[in-house]
């Protein structure tokens, strides 16, 4: 469970309540609108499911040199991975991951038929409930899946793996699987999660469960992000805590810096900018808010027109101020929830 000191912290860091900023209108006329999981039918999420899938079923078509490389999906994964300490606890981690979700958005569009918006998870109305084991996203009919099982088999990366749902035994080449995710390495594995609250193993060796520690991202610690009156302090928070919680408490394939490999991750990011659009509003201040560092040496003053490091996944590199508005031409899309 999360300290209360620790909230506590963070609270006297955050100088204002939250409050409700009124829309107005955007850039763009007809803004698609991103739904949380809960809120789409069965056909809808099967769609998006149909994509997910379809999109680790292609063959790459970047980093011909990297032999670990194999998918269409490897390479998003592999330049995440690649570009770990570039695009995390510095300034962009957010307008990066906001082109990260609006590009595999787009990937789901014109190479596999989706016609629907990238969906969100809402973590905080399962850890609200104390039920984030049971969350709908987990469903092994209309989700992603449950905790991942151990198996009967002896070799390394397949002793433990998800085996319900529609990414069920699917066979990942980069990262180490089970039990080696925090090695640095790529070898074949299955697709894997391992569930945990964070404290500790039990008598058989298996992670305690629990509330999956609710505490990091429920409504309460997501009132204190938004009572942030910077960018620098919202964006800390938001990263270190609701954001790595989750990646933490799924764990497995979504542990480590090849966490696209988790088909959730892009709901939980698409989540996490939900929460930044939330905080700026249609407020002109906090949309044009964007300061901290480039680099965790914490040497390099991060500037909005900074442009962003992608690898092979672009010809240009994209401009940080061209991502601070969901609702600039480029981008036009909001959330069924604000």
């Amino acid at each position: 469970m999360l300290s209360r000191s620790l909230l506590t912290i963070f609270a006297l860091a955050a100088s204002a309540t939250a409050s409700v900023i009124p829309r107005a209108d955007g850039a763009c006329a007809n803004p698609a609108v991103r739904k949380e999981w809960r809120e789409l039918s069965d056909t809808e999420k099967a769609e998006y499911l149909r994509a997910a899938v379809c999109l680790r079923g292609l063959p790459k078509e970047k980093y011909a040199a990297i032999d670990a490389v194999t998918t269409r999906m490897d390479d998003l994964v592999y330049t995440h991975f690649s570009l770990n300490t570039e695009i995390h606890f510095v300034a962009n981690f957010l307008p990066w991951h906001r082109w990260f979700v609006q590009l595999h958005e787009d990937l789901l569009r014109t190479e596999c038929g989706y016609t629907g918006t990238q969906p969100y998870w809402d973590w905080t109305i399962d850890a609200d409930a104390q039920n984030t084991p049971n969350s709908p996203v987990f469903d092994p009919v209309t989700g992603f899946g449950g905790d991942g099982k151990r198996t009967s088999s002896d070799v390394a990366g397949f002793q433990r793996c998800v085996v319900d749902g529609p990414f069920a035994n699917t066979n990942l080449t980069l990262a180490m699987g089970w039990p080696d995710m925090n090695t640095v390495g790529n070898r074949l594995h299955c697709f894997t999660r391992e569930f945990n609250g964070g404290m500790g193993r039990d008598a058989n060796g298996d992670m305690i469960i629990g509330d999956m520690q609710a505490g990091a991202y429920n409504s309460n610690t997501m009132s204190i992000i938004y009572a942030f009156e910077t960018y620098a302090g919202m964006s800390s928070m938001l990263e270190g805590l609701p954001h790595a919680q989750i990646h933490s408490i799924i764990f497995g394939d979504m542990g480590p810096a090849t966490s696209p490999n988790e088909p959730l991750f892009f709901l939980h990011h698409t989540n996490v900018d939900r929460v930044w659009a939330k905080w700026q509003g249609r407020n002109a201040t906090r949309l044009a808010d964007y300061s901290g560092f480039q680099d965790t040496s914490k040497t390099i003053s991060a500037s909005i027109t900074d442009p962003m490091p992608i690898m092979e996944l672009g010809e240009s590199a994209p401009i940080v101020k061209d991502y601070m508005d969901i609702l600039a031409s480029n981008l036009c899309y909001t959330y069924s929830s604000m």
